[in-house]
């Protein structure tokens, strides 16, 4: 892997930003689609079957592979990951296709209540050593790996976990932007996001194509071809 490389960037990027962009089937796309079909070989919904062109976006996002390739670009030691939701919230303008596409990001939502994909739900507050939470938990930095379950995959431990309370996500209609400590909450100029109605289950927390976040939908392996991995690169900024 070129450790030069620099992800292509929407050409209206501000400057100032760090590059953001989409996977695409070029060296590093094919590197970390490698990696992942040799990990889920024969895994219905997360190995990749699709054929891509070179240079084309990665499609078909859903939670196991975007959380299995942040995990593989972590790995290679590459100053590139998949996009936060508060990174998706402060570079909101730079996301490429945002009006068409949707991204999974590199988090998930555990909500109060048993609910639906409970048992990723259990699995994922063992990790963080909970039993039990009073108000949602954003949750980033989950490892994946093959599991025989209906998912095809289970959680593991990492060490880029990380845990932030999320009061929130409490209402089902709010918008939220960043405080100046760049923590996400609940303000009356925002980003729109919507939320369990319930409080229940283990869900993706994904940017929507109709210009939102939603904490709503727990198809984990649900994806389609507007589906985009979204990257960021911590160092590497279009001034250089």
């Amino acid at each position: 892997m070129d450790p030069n490389y620099k992800l292509k960037v929407n050409p209206i990027q501000r400057e100032e930003y760090p590059r953001v962009g989409n996977l695409l089937y070029d060296e590093l796309g094919q590197l970390v689609l490698a990696k992942l079909n040799e990990r889920f070989r024969r895994v219905p919904c997360i190995e990749f079957t699709q054929e891509f062109k070179k240079d084309q976006p990665i499609t078909h996002s859903n939670v196991p592979r975007v959380l299995a390739i942040d995990q593989i670009l972590r790995e290679e030691g590459l100053d590139i990951h998949v996009l936060s939701p508060e990174e998706v919230i402060r570079y909101w303008s730079a996301i490429p296709e945002r009006r068409s596409t949707y991204s999974d990001t590199n988090s998930v939502i555990i909500y109060p209540k048993e609910g639906p994909n409970e048992e990723l739900r259990q699995k994922a507050l063992k990790l963080i050593g909970k039993q039990s939470t009073k108000i949602p938990l954003v949750i980033s930095g989950l490892g994946v790996e093959k599991a025989d379950n209906q998912y095809g995959f289970t959680f593991t431990q990492t060490g880029n976990i990380l845990v932030r309370e999320a009061s929130y996500l409490t209402k089902d209609d709010c918008k939220a932007a960043l405080n100046k400590k760049g923590e996400l909450v609940k303000l009356n100029q925002g980003v729109q996001v919507w939320t369990s109605y319930d409080q229940s289950g283990f869900r993706r927390l994904y940017r929507n194509s109709n210009e939102f976040l939603d904490c709503r939908y727990d198809a984990v392996l649900g994806s389609n071809d507007t589906g985009r991995v979204v990257l960021i690169n911590d160092v590497i900024t279009q001034k250089n």
